[in-house]
């Protein structure tokens, strides 16, 4: 979806740019061959791996510059540099393949490794996956299960994962997967997906965090300026497609609104999502686009 994001947040030659999820750089690389040396890209991400990497990947341009922090810590960096409005953002809510795929993150059910999930796992202040499955109430296990997930029958789930806790430690991947299977009696992918889906976005608070930072981006955002965010399950696009049409930030599922901006600042440049539809990776198959404009 490179060629998509670009295009449709309308690069200016001059402009400044922030790519929020930098992950290994590819949509960074793309925006920064439309810059000329007046233009510059700011790029973040919680995994300092992937900044490393895309340090290497951006090294033929000098007019960026990375940092290891969450995307919602934006205003501090744009202040820190004496920033006052950026002329487009780029969000990918996606997880990358390396992520999923490396033993030592645990965010695979496919992969028997320590159960961590955290984006930036070198953060001792951070409970890893391991500590909230073996300590979550119930209350907030259902509810977990209710909002970032389509399973048919959440609360008989969570239950039975707390009682089978009581007996067993969950403390790998494998755990956890035997877990759920042991639960409902057989090897669905659809079931075990879903789960560690809903405990990778309590472990990292996804929600909260995409909810409060799109908040901030009106304040941040030139007028003309634009945007992007990919989400990759239902929940982060219904967040963001209400926010584009009325700047409206619901509670949950039950549409009583916890933000609301009463003068209309955007305009919809993507009336429907925009798809993935080159990737032969299961993965993105998933991923929505969806790209506003700041117009007052």
């Amino acid at each position: 979806m490179k060629d998509e994001v670009v295009d449709l947040l309308d690069i200016k030659s001059k402009g400044i740019y922030m790519d929020c999820t930098i992950g290994f750089g590819g949509h960074s690389l793309n925006i920064l061959n439309k810059l000329d040396s007046k233009g510059y890209l700011i790029g973040m991400d919680l995994d300092p791996y992937a900044l490393k990497e895309s340090k290497k990947k951006l090294k033929k341009h000098n007019n960026f510059s990375l940092h290891n922090q969450s995307y919602s810590a934006f205003p501090q960096i744009l202040e820190k540099m004496g920033i006052e409005k950026v002329d487009g953002f780029l969000f990918d809510l996606g997880i990358s393949s390396h992520q999923v795929d490396s033993e030592h993150r645990g965010f695979s059910y496919m992969k028997d490794s320590p159960l961590d999930m955290r984006f930036n796992n070198d953060d001792d202040n951070q409970l890893t996956a391991k500590d909230i499955i073996n300590t979550i109430s119930l209350e907030r296990l259902v509810f977990a299960f209710k909002e970032y997930t389509n399973l048919k029958n959440p609360r008989f789930i969570a239950r039975k994962l707390i009682e089978y806790r009581k007996t067993r430690k969950i403390n790998s991947t494998f755990d956890l997967r035997n877990a759920i299977k042991s639960i409902i009696n057989s090897d669905s992918y659809k079931v075990l997906s879903q789960i560690f889906q809903a405990i990778r976005i309590i472990v990292n608070n996804e929600i909260d965090t995409i909810k409060k930072t799109l908040t901030y981006t009106l304040d941040y955002l030139k007028i003309g300026g634009r945007i992007a965010i990919i989400s990759f399950h239902s929940v982060e696009d219904r967040i963001v497609k209400h926010f584009f049409k009325n700047q409206t930030i619901y509670k949950n599922n039950s549409y009583e609104i916890e933000y609301q901006n009463l003068n209309k600042k955007l305009k919809i440049i993507t009336k429907k999502p925009v798809y993935e539809t080159k990737t032969k990776n299961s993965r993105s198959r998933s991923a929505k686009l969806r790209v506003a404009e700041r117009i007052l």
